[in-house]
Parts: structure tokens; C-alpha cells; sequence
């Protein structure tokens, strides 16, 4: 939304309503996770020996430990895509499109890019911890609702899809099909 100078108007996304886009995509991923811990167990299983030395490396049981963790792998990556490089370009994930929320640029309200939202994913789980605890926390007293790596990328999580600023003429809604 713009008011009538032009600026964009952003109204913040609330911390539940955040919280609870959070989850849908926490859900997600976990679920994308269910396999590959399947196979490392299996492949543990299939290691394990009754004996004194407890695991013994036969070949079945080192190639499902193999698949599992590729698969691992791949569910991290395909997590990185989704939560971090398109919620970047398109502003969202399932959870944020389940609730009516986007990620936007605090100067511009578009989506911030992929390489902003890859980073926005990527640092605070590499930070972890109390840190990200901190993180997850702050809009809870933050007067514009940004969680710190918000304020760091310059992002913001507001309710709604911004409108684009007319030309001329009325502003079209978006497609259902985008």
C-alpha cells in the first residue's frame, strides 16, 4: 500500500499470526525429514551386531546409512530453496501464503530477492541457540514487529499482498493462477 505521497505503508504481520505461518512450514519440512531419518535407522539396524564390537560395516546396511544421509542432504537443500530462495523472490512459503502474509522490502514492499531470503533462512540457523531464540522473540516487543534478521535484511513480514502504485487506471488483482 502507498499513502498519499507516494511512500509504502506496510502493516506488520502480528507475532501469531508469524507464529503460526511458522509452524505450518516447521511441519513441512519435519515431514520432508521423515525418510531420510527412516533410512539412517534402518541402516543402523542393519549394522547392528550382537557383539562386542556393537556395529559391524556390512554393505546392505552402509548403503541405506549412504541413501539416508543423501536424502538428508536433499531435504536441506530443497528447504533452503523453498524457505530462503522463493520466499526471497515471491515473498512466501506455504505457511505465509496459509495465513495472508509476505515477506517484503521495508523501502520498496516487493519481495526482497532470493539471495536476501536464502540469508534470512541460512543466518540464524547457523547461529542457533538463545540467539535465535532472541530472534524468534523480538517482535514481541519490537514496535514495527521485525524479527532482528528482519532488521538486518531490511525485510519485514506484513499482512496481505502489497498493492502496486497505479499509473493510470485501476490496479488489476493479482491472478489466481500465480
Amino acid at each position: 500500500m502507498f499513502d498519499d505521497t507516494g511512500t509504502v505503508v506496510l502493516d506488520p504481520a502480528g507475532w501469531w499470526t508469524r507464529a503460526g505461518a511458522a509452524f505450518i512450514d516447521i511441519l513441512l519440512f519435519l515431514s520432508m525429514l521423515v525418510v531420510p531419518i527412516v533410512f539412517v535407522v534402518v541402516g543402523l539396524l542393519l549394522c547392528w551386531e550382537e557383539t562386542v564390537e556393537g556395529f559391524v560395516a556390512d554393505g546392505a546396511g552402509v548403503l541405506v546409512i549412504v541413501v539416508g544421509a543423501v536424502l538428508g542432504l536433499g531435504a536441506f537443500v530443497w528447504g533452503g530453496w523453498l524457505f530462503g530462495y522463493r520466499q526471497g523472490v515471491s515473498g512466501t512459503t506455504p505457511g505465509k501464503r496459509r495465513w495472508r502474509i509476505q515477506l517484503v522490502d521495508v523501502a520498496t514492499g516487493e519481495p526482497p530477492g532470493g539471495a536476501r531470503g536464502v540469508g534470512r533462512w541460512l543466518v540464524p540457523g547457523l547461529v542457533g541457540g538463545i540467539p535465535q531464540l532472541v530472534d524468534i522473540l523480538w517482535p514481541v516487543w519490537d514496535a514495527r514487529n521485525q524479527r532482528l534478521i528482519d532488521k538486518v535484511m531490511r525485510t519485514q513480514v506484513v499482512v496481505g499482498l502489497p498493492q502496486v502504485m497505479p499509473v493510470d487506471g485501476p490496479v488489476e488483482s493479482p491472478s489466481p493462477i500465480s
